[in-house]
């Protein structure tokens, strides 16, 4: 991308309904903030393994875990591992960056949902005068 410096502010949110209130509630469960393009796609797709991880371990690398001979039903944790390993996606979420275009996946398990996301922001570049500079023109 050229023109000013960009920041990627990236953020993972687990939202879902709180026992007994009727009320949907959100909560951040981590957030990076990077001038990297690459770390932050890297980032957000080790935070889609993470979770996936701890709603339901991968069988293929969690020797405990048993295998089910079914044909798989598609998951959350299904869902977010194929996001996080599509290539194709890795390219559209570049294309959209580079574009000044947030990046989001939405993944809805039960009645929780899981969003991913990467919104490119200008980063402020903060210019800090030399202390000498400043007392010498007095």
């Amino acid at each position: 991308m050229t023109g000013p410096p960009v920041a990627y502010l990236c953020h993972v949110i687990a939202e879902g309904p709180v026992y007994g209130s009727g009320e949907i509630v959100p909560f951040v469960l981590d957030t990076l903030r990077t001038r990297s393009q690459d770390i932050a796609l890297t980032w957000l797709r080790k935070q889609a393994l993470r979770l996936a991880d701890g709603l339901d371990p991968d069988p293929a690398r969690a020797p405990w875990a048993t295998r089910c001979e079914r044909t798989p039903i598609p998951d959350a944790p299904t869902e977010l591992r194929v996001w996080a390993a599509d290539p194709t996606e890795d390219h559209a979420a570049r294309t959209r960056l580079d574009h000044g275009v947030a990046v989001s996946v939405v993944i809805p398990d039960g009645p929780d949902r899981y969003t991913l996301a990467i919104s490119p922001r200008p980063a402020r570049v903060l210019y800090i005068q030399p202390f000498f500079h400043h007392h010498m023109r007095s």
